[in-house]
């Protein structure tokens, strides 16, 4: 066992794989750079991704081949699922290739029936998808600086992904770094959105609470909708940074009549300041406040200033009466706010849950008792988080709990998380399920 910064890792150096939509992924310790690796003379990221190339490639061509149905295989004999996307693969004319980059652009997208292909230009020792795809982007054979992926997508003319490109060096950590490019790409099927508003009649407001729990100062960001009520909801939001990124979606929404006027309360996750001021993600102080099997003294106490600190000043602030409280997050923060409902239910009446990655293992008997209501969606393209929070839906429904369970044909993407939240907060209040305009 070494120590990262802060953080006890096993062996940070060390490189492993893992399978996602058909390939073999190289993966490490997201603190440590393939640089270091080289110099402690160790196997790299990259090195490791390189040698998984041919055979990934082979594969992704046998699957491209092959018609997609509940039988059919690739060429190890490896199952195809007509649900999940996979990854596909032909060999590339390069000058094709370069003819979708017209008038300097650096990314392109496009679709050929269910395939979706992206396509990228520039220099990088590795380049990652993030967002809507999480997927490598493979180099292209005779070329120094195009890189692609071809990915057969169930659904794909009902699909919205946000497409965010992440170009890596040897010298640099996989996160915290500048978007090298980013697009949207949209079906010509899919759903209509909420569009953001331009200007809020609401508005948003920051403050610091100084938390005698945590020790120091912890930033609160609330939204406040139009208008004078004297009953306002208040959703508790995890990552309350992202709050800014949901009021013009929500408030669209309530000025449409189609969602409940609520103001937002976002806590503002963890971050280790030593590691922040070094430009790294790691430690992972957000994930030791939001996962409860991770730090179990932090997780306490990050719940503790929530109900104990966060929601009465929020009470006092907002001048509400005593609920009704919901609790809403995505990501690790769906899981905190199911956890947090777990546990107090007395306070929490309804978890909006958008693409949990982890679930308890059980239903605690005091939110049984309670009936906490759940609103839970996740996207057809972030196959682990959508099978944890379909298992939660399954669980609550065998309980007898009334919940709501949805999809979207997308992937683990703010996007889509910013316009499940006002179907979320619609129906956990008013038992419907808002929906966007059409056209």
């Amino acid at each position: 066992m070494e120590r990262v910064g802060s953080h006890r890792v096993p062996d940070p150096l060390a490189v492993w794989t893992y399978e996602q939509a058909g390939e073999e992924i190289a993966c490490g310790h997201p603190s440590v750079t393939d640089q270091e690796r080289a110099v402690a003379g160790r196997e790299t990221v990259a090195e490791r991704q390189r040698t998984l190339l041919a055979a990934n490639q082979r594969r992704a061509a046998a699957r491209y081949a092959a018609a997609t149905g509940p039988d059919a295989t690739g060429p190890d004999g490896d199952k195809m699922d007509a649900d999940e996307m996979v990854r596909v693969w032909y060999p590339r004319d390069v000058a094709a290739l370069r003819s979708r980059l017209g008038g300097g652009t650096a990314l392109a997208v496009w679709a050929e029936d269910d395939i979706l292909h992206v396509l990228w230009r520039g220099h990088a020792n590795q380049v990652q998808l993030s967002s809507g795809l999480q997927v490598p982007l493979w180099p292209v054979p005779g070329t120094g600086d195009l890189w692609e992926a071809s990915l057969r997508v169930p659904r794909l003319a009902e699909a919205v992904i946000s497409i965010h490109v992440l170009a890596q060096q040897d010298s640099e950590l996989p996160f915290g770094r500048p978007l090298a490019d980013e697009t949207v790409w949209r079906g010509p099927r899919a759903t209509a959105f909420w569009p953001a508003a331009e200007s809020l009649a609401g508005s948003i407001e920051e403050h610091v609470l100084d938390s005698a729990v945590l020790g120091g100062p912890r930033g609160v960001t609330v939204y406040r909708p139009p208008g004078q009520r004297e009953r306002l909801p208040v959703c508790i939001m995890a990552d309350g940074q992202s709050v800014g990124g949901f009021a013009p979606i929500l408030e669209s929404a309530i000025l449409a009549g189609a969602a409940p006027a609520v103001a937002l309360v976002g806590v503002h996750h963890g971050v280790d300041r030593g590691a922040a001021d070094q430009g790294a993600v790691f430690p992972d102080l957000r994930a030791r406040e939001y996962l409860p099997g991770k730090d179990r003294s932090r997780f306490d106490a990050h719940l503790r200033f929530v109900v104990g600190e966060v929601m009465p000043w929020a009470a006092q602030w907002l001048a509400v009466p005593a609920g009704p409280w919901l609790v809403a997050g995505f990501s690790n923060g769906a899981v905190w706010s199911i956890a947090a409902a777990q546990r107090r239910p007395d306070l929490f009446t309804g978890v909006a849950v958008l693409s949990g990655g982890l679930v308890p293992r059980r239903i605690t008997s005091t939110a049984r008792i309670a009936g906490v209501r759940h609103y839970l969606a996740a996207g057809t393209l972030e196959p682990g988080f959508r099978r944890s929070t379909r298992e939660w839906a399954e669980r609550l429904q065998r309980a007898g709990l009334t919940c709501c369970y949805r999809e979207w044909v997308g992937g683990h993407d703010h996007l889509w998380w910013a316009q499940q939240l006002p179907a979320a907060l619609g129906w956990l209040l008013s038992r419907t399920t808002p929906r966007p305009p059409s056209g």
